[in-house]
């Protein structure tokens, strides 16, 4: 499920040690989770040279978890930058880092038992991992941390082993930023600013049918509008600058159709007060050069267009 604004991960343990407390820095998705009672899991330690990396093997109960963040500007080591600073100051000990490069790229990153795509995407010229190790008196506790990107995403894979059996991750909801500002939901976006980016939307790529699917952003959005009942918005939808005008525009004006159908048959939306509309490229948030700009300009944002 997808949590409004930074959310707090509360991975508790069956051991007197203080339960884990982690901060993402953007509104991130809970993608994947599975545990394990009892098994072995395999921890690279070592870079990949001369045809191998040194792996320690890591025996308990293992849960696994991934994240997606939307919109996230940042790289994959700003990422492991943020959440290893938080694991240090809760006693977890580093116990060998790297980036892609540094790592060995393609051989190291398949070296690692990583929950496969669309779910957790390892961008190969892009990723950060490490291990640390939370000493006890049951034990040691091992986390293997990977993070990466891909377009406007963030991607955080965590796998922790403990000597003890371990309770469901509990995420409960942060409603500030690593420097403690406030962070803006939709509504509080569309009051401060009159428009708000719809994050979570997924389409097949060059397709304008939504993805199957939930979307909190629409039930937010639909809430919204009945809770104003005289506001009128537009659904605005963008493209990257791949293709034409024309053909960018239509596809653009289709995807925020889609979105305006499904929150009038799946949410009971009043379709008098949304409109739909696309422009294209006409109106990019990032250089559109490089994937990740086309990625970022890829979206649909709801704009308030009278409140009467």
């Amino acid at each position: 499920m997808i949590r409004a604004a930074l959310i707090s991960l509360s991975l508790l343990a069956a051991l007197p040690a203080q339960a884990l407390q982690l901060d993402m820095p953007g509104v991130a998705e809970l993608s994947h989770e599975e545990d394990e009672s009892a098994t072995n899991y395999s921890l690279p330690v070592s870079p990949w040279v001369d045809g191998g990396a040194e792996m320690q093997t890591v025996q308990g109960a293992l849960s696994r978890s991934v994240w997606q963040i939307a919109d996230y500007g940042g790289n994959s080591a700003q990422l492991m930058a943020h959440l290893r600073s938080q694991l240090e100051e809760q006693g977890y000990q580093p116990v060998f880092a790297c980036d892609a490069t540094l790592c060995g790229g393609f051989d190291f990153r398949f070296a690692m038992d990583v929950t496969p795509e669309p779910t957790m995407h390892v961008d190969l010229g892009d990723f950060a991992y490490l291990v640390a190790r939370l000493p006890s008196d049951e034990g040691d506790e091992y986390i293997g941390l990977l993070t990466s990107r891909g377009g406007n995403r963030g991607y955080v894979h965590m796998v922790r082993i403990s000597p003890a059996s371990m309770e469901p991750v509990d995420v409960a909801v942060s409603t500030r930023s690593p420097n403690g500002a406030e962070i803006q939901d939709l509504r509080e976006s569309l009051a401060l600013d009159g428009r708000a980016t719809l994050g979570d939307l997924s389409f097949a790529t060059g397709s304008a049918t939504l993805s199957l699917g939930e979307y909190p952003s629409l039930v937010d959005l639909a809430g919204y509008l009945a809770d104003n009942p005289d506001t009128r918005v537009v659904l605005v939808g963008h493209t990257d600058a791949e293709g034409s005008l024309d053909g960018n525009i239509a596809l653009s004006r289709a995807r925020a159709e889609a979105v305006r159908r499904y929150m009038i048959e799946t949410l009971g939306a009043d379709g008098a007060q949304l409109a739909a509309e696309g422009v294209g490229y006409l109106a990019p948030r990032a250089n559109n050069s490089s994937d990740e700009g086309r990625q970022q300009n890829r979206r649909v944002e709801v704009v308030i267009t009278s409140t009467r």
